[in-house]
């Protein structure tokens, strides 16, 4: 396969959508979930299934053109500790494995995928923990919130995790520039998922998500969130990298108008 877009969490939410957006185009999508629905079948809360994850994509497109670093767990999840596996590791490991890859296909970029929750802001400790890969020392700290409360500890699991992805692509701008990729990200606000949904019948956690500004309307579908993916991922975007971009119909903007 030539020209690849490798989507992780394709089997559901904004990468089902992404992949579907980008399939209709005609791009060559491969898909990386746990769900057997998916091209690759990998479980990103492990080290293995990581590596897997990478391996078996290059085994069948050795040049991608695109990776889209998306799968993530929602807060609501009985192991926090799952959390910061995908939604840091399976987010950092993934982008670092594929740079070498992407930079040999002039155009590569990358596209990590944060969220309106890195703007509400999570645990300094923890994600000056997370990004510099002092997971032992985040796992302590992760505890010892979990002993006060699991939902606690999987909404500071969970911010932290998207600040700090939102971080890594700031930071990493300069060296994979000089790779002659681009690498961005993009923030959803409230997007019309099953893990909204689940967010939303939640008693402690849906008075802070309905509570959350919004500039536009509340809500958008997972399809107008990919839409802006897609964008990062053509060459009409070839001149923007090292951005985080909240599409989240104004709720970053109101939250922190001073923020530039």
């Amino acid at each position: 396969m030539q020209d690849a877009v490798i989507i992780t969490g394709s089997a559901a939410g904004l990468g089902k959508a992404l992949s579907h957006t980008l399939s209709s185009i005609g791009s060559n999508v491969i898909g990386i979930d746990k769900n057997t629905s998916a091209d690759i079948i990998a479980d990103l809360s492990t080290a293995h299934g990581r590596q897997l994850a990478v391996s078996s994509a290059l085994d069948l497109c050795p040049r991608p053109k695109a990776v889209v670093a998306n799968a993530g767990l929602s807060p609501i999840h009985e192991n926090p500790f799952a959390i910061l596996e995908v939604n840091w590791l399976g987010v950092k490991d993934v982008l670092d494995s594929f740079l070498h890859p992407l930079s040999k296909n002039k155009g590569g970029c990358a596209v990590a995928i944060s969220s309106i929750g890195a703007a509400v802001g999570g645990d300094k400790e923890l994600i000056a923990c997370l990004l510099e890969a002092r997971i032992s020392d985040a796992k302590s700290i992760l505890d010892k919130a979990l002993k006060l409360s699991v939902v606690e500890a999987g909404i500071v699991a969970y911010s932290s995790c998207k600040v700090a992805v939102a971080q890594y692509v700031r930071a990493n701008a300069k060296l994979w520039g000089e790779k002659g990729v681009r690498l961005n990200c993009v923030a959803p606000g409230r997007m019309e998922t099953a893990m909204l949904e689940g967010l939303l019948s939640h008693e402690e956690i849906a008075p802070g998500i309905e509570a959350l500004p919004t500039g536009i309307t509340k809500s958008a579908s997972a399809s107008k969130v990919a839409d802006v993916v897609a964008f990062f991922l053509s060459d009409q975007s070839s001149f923007v990298h090292g951005q985080v971009l909240y599409v989240d119909g104004g709720s970053e903007s109101l939250i922190r108008p001073n923020v530039i």
